[in-house]
């Protein structure tokens, strides 16, 4: 009787099941990791947003219009945080986001001269993707939500790429 040594090929099958197995639930595991991050950075920038309106209800004017009278156009990024802590409307920590980013105010800039924006620095083209199509247009470089590249060009190219993200919230 001779001895042989080795694999079956049901144990071989077996094994490469289990790797299947394994690597399915890898890439969803990815998957969910990515969508989780990208609904984190949607809620947070809705409660950016809120907040400026809070503020509006309980000062009658939006965190960071510095001009006397107020105009209803943020004209200080600094001042406007200063006061939504002040408030305890927003914490210093909701400046930044998941992506390593930050959120800005500003306001009274083409292309819409009369109302205000949120910036989201650092921001995946397909997160802004996403964000552009549940709030606005789905389009780049029109409507309410906006993002470019450093050159001022609409998204094209590896959605993987971080540019600024603009929401005219309050239009």
């Amino acid at each position: 009787m001779r001895s042989q040594k080795g694999f079956t090929l049901i144990e071989i099958a077996i094994v490469l099941v289990i790797i299947g197995i394994l690597m399915g639930a890898i890439l969803r595991g990815g998957e969910l990791i990515k969508s989780a991050k990208e609904k984190n950075f949607h809620n947070k920038l809705r409660l950016v947003a809120s907040g400026q309106f809070t503020y509006l209800d309980r000062m009658a004017r939006y965190a960071g219009d510095t001009t006397s009278p107020p105009d209803g156009i943020i004209d200080n990024n600094t001042t406007a945080w200063n006061e939504l802590v002040a408030q305890q409307i927003l914490q210093d920590s909701d400046q930044r986001h998941v992506f390593n980013g930050t959120f800005s105010f500003g306001g009274g800039v083409a292309p819409y001269g009369n109302y205000n924006y949120i910036l989201a620095t650092r921001t995946p083209m397909w997160v802004a993707q996403s964000i552009d199509t549940k709030i606005d247009d789905g389009v780049g470089n029109s409507g309410n939500v906006r993002w470019r590249t450093l050159t001022g060009v609409a998204y094209s190219g590896d959605p993987n790429n971080a540019n600024n993200l603009y929401w005219w919230f309050d239009r």
